[in-house]
């Protein structure tokens, strides 16, 4: 008889085993390592086709109501370079005094932000009455979790809840009560806590200690690495972690970025760029160049450099003037003046603003050359 009962203990734990191994798309790696080949089903950073990543030990782990610890790991390439961090994560969800474990594989970045998740085959996420997750709910969390700003991290579980007046209210999701409007559209129908546990899991306190981590690992194939992708939290870090004497090195990446980030990365690259951009025409060339594309704060950025420019430059910036605010085109104007400028491209540019029907500020344009007979 006992004997039988191990057997039966053995198989359970196997099949369970096979489940959870299924889930995350690993492949064995010796008696410690796993790797990782698929790209995660619910994922937001870049993967590299055919990238094989090894799960590796941290001192890291993220604790799980009444479950404890449980250990976050590092996922590396094969050259051993830190790509993501990951947890499996096995945690009761309780509501209207029932409990069911929830199971799900996470993803950081390597700055603790959210990544992705992966569910666990044969253990589907659930919604209130065991109804299972469809694909559009696992899509709705994917949104919800990627949402750092979440009204879920100003709210308890409870004020995100109408308590109903009767005991029972049919059609009431997990907690026996209605969920609040505000939070109603960003949240699985049926599944509030689910939805909680889970931002509040990706959100906690490890996203600082997976930070303070990888910040204890930082060289310079990593800073590589960050300012290649298209993260626009891994371009700031390593915008703000590369060395001075390493900006004209990187200038084709970073005029790259330049040109097709978001205004908060442009002005970081503008005020941090060394004096030997602005020294070197070909250095700064390339900022110029994306002048009438750029947002407003960029171009002003850019102009307060216009004594570095070289005539060529400016040449090119008299042809983008109706890409300019008022204050942009003065400050153009003045430099003009100030430094005595004289080019035949410029003067029949501006004359020909001047007479433009369709330009604003044509105006201005007209007083300058008129005050300056150029």
């Amino acid at each position: 008889m006992k004997n039988s009962l191990g057997v039966i203990v053995f198989l359970l734990l196997a099949v369970c085993r096979a489940q959870i191994g299924a889930s995350i798309h690993t492949l064995p790696q010796g008696d410690q390592d796993e790797v990782l080949i698929d790209r995660p089903e619910f994922y937001l950073m870049d993967w590299d086709q055919g990238v094989k990543l090894i799960e590796k030990e941290t001192p890291l782990s993220i604790m799980v109501d009444s479950m404890g610890q449980q250990e976050v790991r590092m996922l590396t390439d094969e050259k051993s370079n830190p790509v993501l961090y990951t947890s499996d994560i096995e945690t009761p969800v309780c509501a209207d005094g029932e409990c069911r474990l929830m199971h799900i594989r996470l993803y950081w970045t390597l700055l603790g932000e959210y990544a992705g998740f992966d569910r666990f085959p044969g253990l589907p996420l659930t919604k209130h009455d065991h109804d299972e997750f469809l694909q559009a709910d696992y899509l709705k969390l994917h949104h919800l979790l990627s949402d750092k700003l979440s009204i879920l991290e100003r709210r308890s579980i409870d004020e995100l809840v109408v308590k109903p007046e009767q005991p029972e209210v049919e059609g009431a999701d997990a907690l026996s009560g209605a969920t609040i409007t505000e939070v109603k559209e960003s949240v699985v129908a049926g599944a509030l806590y689910s939805c909680y546990v889970a931002w509040h899991l990706v959100h906690g306190a490890i996203k600082e200690d997976i930070k303070k981590y990888t910040m204890s690992l930082v060289n310079e194939e990593m800073v590589r690495t960050m300012l290649n992708s298209n993260s626009v939290d891994y371009q700031m870090f390593a915008l703000n972690r590369l060395e001075i004497e390493k900006y004209p090195e990187y200038v084709d990446r970073i005029s790259e970025i330049f040109e097709s980030g978001i205004p908060m990365v442009r002005s970081f690259i503008i005020k941090n760029l060394p004096d030997v951009f602005w020294n070197t025409e070909k250095l700064q060339r390339p900022f110029w160049n994306n002048f009438a594309k750029v947002d407003i704060n960029s171009r002003s950025l850019l102009l307060d450099h216009l004594e570095s420019a070289s005539i060529a430059t400016l040449e090119d910036i008299s042809s983008q003037l109706g890409a300019m605010t008022k204050n942009q085109l003065k400050s153009y104007l003045q430099h003009l003046e100030e430094q005595r400028i004289k080019s035949r491209i410029i003067h029949k540019n501006l004359e020909n603003f001047s007479s433009s029907d369709s330009e604003k500020y044509a105006y201005l344009v007209a007083q300058y050359l008129e005050e300056n007979n150029n």
